[in-house]
């Protein structure tokens, strides 16, 4: 079985605006967890990888 994977070109625009949008959740949102918000950064992280 041959499986191919497709890297995904991230440009720095995608990742910037992913990085941002946690930031300003941590800034702005108070009752969430370091644990809560790099388990979304995560999940944001690993829509753009194919």
């Amino acid at each position: 079985m041959d499986e191919k994977k497709h890297k995904v070109e991230l440009s720095p625009n995608d990742f910037s605006a992913i990085v941002k949008k946690a930031y300003d959740r941590g800034v702005s949102d108070h009752g969430i967890t370091v644990q809560q918000l790099l388990e979304d950064l995560k999940v944001d992280l690993l829509k753009i990888k194919v």
